[in-house]
């Protein structure tokens, strides 16, 4: 809070109104990019099912998947569904 009121000069009100406009701001912001990242998410299952198959995110997660390196070995016990 003492950013807010550094910026109001001491003034307690306009500090408090500074923070709820911040908040209304950031509640904005927070869709907007919400929205941008479902779309990115679903545009790139889309290039990568054309590609890989309709699996391709449990494939590649397996052995000598598109995430094997040599260095991560990763298992996962749930379904991937979130992805579409």
């Amino acid at each position: 809070m003492q950013r807010y009121k550094d910026a109001a000069k001491g003034d307690t009100r306009k500090a408090m109104a500074l923070y709820r406009y911040n908040l209304r701001l950031s509640q904005e912001m927070f869709t907007i990019v919400s929205c941008f990242e479902v779309a990115l998410r679903n545009v790139i299952d889309g290039l990568l099912v054309t590609s890989l198959g309709s699996d391709w995110l449990r494939d590649s997660v397996q052995n000598n998947g598109i995430f094997s390196n040599g260095r991560m070995n990763i298992t996962f016990g749930f379904q991937f569904g979130c992805w579409r």
